[in-house]
């Protein structure tokens, strides 16, 4: 049982509460409000610091690479459609232990697959604490992972096979949906049923990658019958789309904008992100930019450029902590300080979104303090 005192506490719905505590026991937060108190509860100062719900990544790719990296263990590249793919069983503890994710105050991540396949399977979300895989496991079938990316046609094109051309993979997508729907529930195999599953039956939302506005225009026209939720990935283009983009009312994971200075090499119009917010499309941030993850670092980084550009600090917040877990289907255990929900948490020595100067003093997972 842990007490955290006297924090200024943001709920990650935009609500802060000044001078407030925290009560966890197990592994759910059990009260929230002034002068608690409990006996025998482990006590953590938290005056002068700011309190948030543990940062969520919904698309990492670290921790299912494999270490050595070389090993790539998100990348099934047999075939470029495999949306069966459990990327549960790719899952690498040693791997996200050795990032130590907390330290920047990611608790959660969605292990994805690379960009290199149409469809490339489906996204499992685990905790960052090292701790046994049966705690760490949150969800599996969180998401269905796709791309329209360059990647899909470099990867197989190369091999003289179909999807070598943007055209051929638009076509690829397509009649895979094609196929699979107008083959007799019966009669389809596994792939076909997931597919049948996703953009038929909703059971899981499709996470896309699209970098540049030919992708994200030729995706969302494909998707804009489709009933499925849908987010891209990446979505470096996006404000070059936004018409489109907030009339379908799609989401957005923002890649990392810092790599390669994406802001200038895509004419980023960050500024753009306040029109989403307004709009009510979910965003958020990962640490990976063209399917491939980077460090930790580089997730913090991506929020400072959008509170740089004018998006407000709290909405930022949101789009560490709520939206990722609305996207991924957890907003009942995750994304807020609420009783009831995960004990996940972070001790900020400031504001991470407003100073790279803020650090973590004491991060909680599943209601164990890590440091």
């Amino acid at each position: 049982m842990y007490l955290i005192k006297n924090g200024t506490v943001h709920i990650g719905d935009g609500t802060i509460l000044e001078h407030c505590d925290i009560l966890t026991e197990g592994n759910q937060i059990q009260a929230i409000g002034s002068e608690l108190s409990a006996e025998g509860a482990v006590i953590l100062d938290a005056s002068g610091c700011e309190v948030f719900p543990g940062f969520i990544d919904p698309v990492s790719s670290i921790g299912a690479m494999g270490i050595p990296g070389r090993f790539f263990d998100n990348n099934e590249t047999s075939d470029p459609v495999t949306p069966e793919m459990n990327l549960k069983y790719s899952m690498d503890p040693d791997e996200v232990n050795a990032q130590e994710f907390y330290k920047s105050g990611i608790t959660t991540i969605g292990l994805s697959p690379t960009h290199n396949n149409l469809m490339g399977g489906q996204i499992a979300v685990c905790k960052t604490a090292p701790q046994k895989m049966a705690r760490r496991l949150v969800k599996e079938g969180a998401a269905l992972k796709c791309s329209v990316t360059s990647d899909v046609k470099q990867t197989y094109g190369s091999n003289s096979r179909l999807p070598m051309t943007k055209m051929g993979t638009f076509f690829l997508l397509q009649e895979s949906l094609r196929k699979a729907r107008s083959t007799p529930a019966e009669q389809r195999d596994e792939k076909q049923k997931v597919i049948c599953s996703v953009f038929d039956d909703c059971k899981m939302p499709v996470f896309a990658a699209a970098s540049s506005k030919n992708e994200i225009d030729g995706l969302l026209h494909l998707m804009q019958k489709e009933k499925v939720e849908l987010t891209l990935v990446d979505g470096l283009a996006f404000a070059d789309s936004l018409e489109q983009i907030l009339e379908q009312k799609v989401g957005l994971i923002l890649g990392n904008v810092n790599n390669m200075s994406q802001i200038a090499k895509h004419n980023m119009d960050l500024t753009k992100l306040q029109d989403l917010v307004a709009n009510g499309n979910k965003v958020a941030f990962t640490n990976s930019c063209g399917g491939w993850s980077e460090g930790r670092e580089v997730f913090l980084w991506s929020a400072i450029e959008a509170y740089r550009a004018g998006v407000a600090a709290e909405d930022v917040v949101k789009m560490l902590c709520l939206f990722p877990a609305q996207m991924l289907g957890l907003q009942d255990r995750l994304g807020t300080l609420e009783v009831g929900k995960d004990a996940d948490l972070s001790i900020f020595c400031g504001h991470p979104v407003k100073t790279y100067a803020a650090k973590v003093v004491h991060s909680m997972i599943n209601g164990e303090v890590l440091f």
